[in-house]
């Protein structure tokens, strides 16, 4: 086996969030290009690491050499590369030049297609340092980042200028050159507290290497230490760490080698809500908060990551200058805002632009009431508080603290909301109409909020998709996804549940004269397959790809707690051993009749024992299936389907013929099949569920 394979890409700064973004690049692009190359083993282990100055991976388990490789290469069409007589064509000599051999090499090989012209290729293996030295520019090359640059004379584009490279197999440099850069085996340590180069004997020793020279490399264990650190900090200054995922991982990638200073600030500036607080630490100038010991209020207290220990105590007294006059602003702006109540707000979104076709925020506004009152009226939840949440939601927005502090929204218009004497309910839907914000945000628990979410977002999904702002690949400037996402979870894990044909026609009722929009149908439409891909996308690794698309084919698009009752129900049956023949049946009758004409069995046409028994099973229980699919008990309907059709219709298929010469039979037994396919697809379609066995009917897959 290979010795352990080494590559440190040395920068300037890179911005915290560039770190990640490309340690992620790097592993991927390494696994892939090692793959290609034909280096990995099952012992493969491809690690990255990085720190604002370094973008570093440790590559374990490489061949010590790639294997030799024999292959047949498909080429040109025969026709394309040789004549009738067997003269070659200029395709054949570029096929023959291409992987070196002389065009008599070149074969014929008989395909489904036709005959093309094929060749065999002997590769011999190289050694692991000569294949290395190939792909490492463009292991680099592949690196991404937010954003790129250029430098110097180069054509190169990186997220900072690159100063160093170390490249080393075992001990072994592997040379190559990037941006202008030779490989070698010299880095360098922690900017301030080790400055000076030093060469890395071998890849085995590279993070000693750099913790000796005060650069803790790997992201996980500088984040331990990190937070062990700040958490004794809190401790020493008599409270608990306000714990942040976010600033964490910001912060973890700001430092080669962290140390925590803390710092204070007037006891004064705590009369501010926790949230503007917190806010003008966290994300003005990347602060730890530090509460209670009882983890109740905050204290004047704050910690700072930093990348050196040296002269802490004058880090602090800056750190406390800044961050004193940034309180006094946030301050400054709350008094000011309080002088005006957030009603009288409410003029100045007349002249925000929501979107250039779809009018301003104040407009918005007035159909985020009317969505708000139909959909409480819908759920049974209060209307005028809903209506009184929906019109004063977005006052906040004219705000000095939010127009200064933008991530503040919906804290701030709740916290000023509670101090004018708004009731609690409509004062927290201010807030949690935003939520939820992302996959790891909570959604709304109370009746009135998320009623104002979903109105707010539904409003945002039918005014884009009715003048065609539909999200395609990547772009998605609405966070539309996000939007329809949030409607989804909070049908699902909130207090309402949601019809998605309502809410579609109300709100796009409620544009009326606001914007010219696409026809209803039209709109709901595309609206539908867009949330269907998205519950696809959310439940699918969950429940299984095919057991969401047969729930959703049988969904008529309304209840989103509707469509998981039937998903849960499948996956239920799924569980059982009879589920296997069951639903092979299943989809056998249903591809045998998709095609054929419904309408009433005639008895008299029936043969006596497997198909008689057949219909009069199904007509005893037909009318019970269907009624528990009717009242949503589709766990109920599928145990009456596996209980008394399941045997049924298995030996049906074993004993009866179905496509006989006889018209009238045959159109009889295909109306049989085709009633009893559409009721169960009334709760799933078992044509679209996976299955292990194979049925005896070629024409079903399994």
């Amino acid at each position: 086996m290979s010795a352990d394979f080494l590559l440190e890409i040395g920068t300037e700064e890179l911005p915290s969030s560039f770190v990640a973004h490309a340690l992620r690049s790097m592993h991927a692009s390494a696994v892939e290009l090692v793959g290609q190359a034909r280096l990995g083993t099952d012992a493969l282990d491809v690690h990255a690491m990085g720190t604002p100055r370094r973008l570093a991976l440790r590559i374990r388990g490489l061949a010590p050499r790639q294997p030799d490789r024999d292959e047949t290469v498909m080429g040109p069409p025969w026709s394309a590369a040789f004549e009738d007589d067997g003269t070659p064509k200029k395709a054949a000599a570029g096929f023959a030049k291409k992987h070196g051999v002389d065009v008599s090499s070149l074969k014929k090989q008989a395909t489904d297609k036709g005959d093309y012209v094929s060749v065999d290729v002997h590769e011999a293996g190289k050694a692991t340092g000569e294949v290395l030295a190939d792909i490492l520019p463009q292991l680099c090359q592949r690196i991404t980042f937010p954003k790129s640059m250029r430098w110097g004379p180069g054509e190169i584009a990186f997220g900072r200028p690159i100063h160093w490279i170390v490249s080393l197999l075992g001990a072994e440099v592997v040379e190559f050159e990037f941006a202008n850069v030779q490989a070698g085996r010299t880095s360098r340590g922690h900017r301030f507290l080790a400055p000076n180069t030093f060469d890395i004997d071998s890849g085995a020793n590279y993070e000693r290497a750099l913790r000796d020279a005060h650069v803790i490399v790997d992201v996980a264990e500088r984040k331990e230490r990190m937070m062990e650190e700040l958490f004794a900090s809190a401790k020493a200054l008599g409270g608990v760490l306000e714990p942040d995922a976010f600033l964490a991982d910001e912060c973890v990638s700001l430092v080669e080698e962290p140390f925590v200073v803390p710092g204070r600030f007037d006891e004064a500036f705590l009369e501010l809500p926790d949230e503007v607080v917190i806010s003008v630490m966290r994300d003005h100038q990347r602060y730890f908060a530090v509460r209670a010991s009882d983890g109740g209020a905050l204290l004047p207290v704050y910690l700072n990551v930093v990348n050196t220990a040296q002269d802490p105590d004058t880090i602090a007294k800056g750190n406390d200058r800044v961050l004193r006059a940034r309180l006094a602003d946030a301050r400054f702006f709350v008094e000011e805002d309080l002088k005006v109540p957030l009603a009288d707000r409410l003029w100045k979104l007349e002249s925000v632009v929501f979107q250039s076709k779809l009018g301003t925020m104040g407009a918005k506004v007035r159909r985020l009431e009317a969505n708000a009152n139909a959909l409480a009226e819908r759920v049974g939840t209060d209307a005028a508080a809903a209506q009184a949440a929906a019109r004063i939601c977005k006052a906040d927005l004219e705000t000095l603290i939010v127009y200064e502090f933008p991530e503040l929204q919906g804290e701030m218009g709740r916290w000023y909301a509670l101090r004018e004497g708004i009731e609690l309910a409509v004062a927290n839907a201010i807030r949690d109409h935003y939520r939820p914000q992302g996959a790891d945000d909570v959604v709304p628990d109370e009746l009135v909020s998320a009623v104002v979410a979903v109105a707010d977002r539904i409003d945002t999904l039918v005014g884009c998709f009715g003048i065609g702002l539909v999200p395609s690949g990547s772009a998605d400037p609405f966070a539309l996804r996000r939007a329809a996402l949030g409607i989804i979870r909070i049908a699902l894990e909130g207090p309402i549940d949601v019809d998605l044909r309502a809410l579609v026609v109300q709100a796009h009722q409620a544009y009326a004269s606001d914007a010219q929009l696409k026809p209803e149908e039209e709109v709901g439409s595309a609206l539908d397959d867009f949330f269907r891909g998205r519950i696809r996308a959310m439940l699918k690794d969950q429940y299984g790809g095919d057991v969401v698309d047969a729930c959703l084919g049988a969904w008529d698009g309304t209840s989103i707690r509707d469509l998981r009752t039937r998903i849960e129900a499948v996956t239920e049956l799924r569980a059982a051993p009879e589920f296997e023949a069951l639903a092979v049946a299943f989809k056998r009758a249903f591809n045998i009749t998709k095609d054929t004409a419904r309408g009433a069995v005639e008895s008299g046409l029936l043969e006596e024992g497997a198909e008689s028994e057949l219909a009069e099973r199904f007509a005893t229980v037909r009318d019970q299936i269907r009624e528990a699919t009717g009242e949503r008990r589709y766990a109920a309907a599928l145990k009456l389907v596996a209980k008394e059709l399941g045997a049924p219709i298995d030996r049906f298929f074993d004993d009866v013929f179905v496509m006989v010469d006889d018209t009238k039979v045959r159109e009889n037994r295909l109306r049989l099949l085709g009633e009893i396919a559409d009721t169960v697809n009334g709760i799933a379609h078992f044509h679209l569920l996976g299955t292990k066995l194979q049925s005896r009917d070629p024409s079903v897959s399994a």
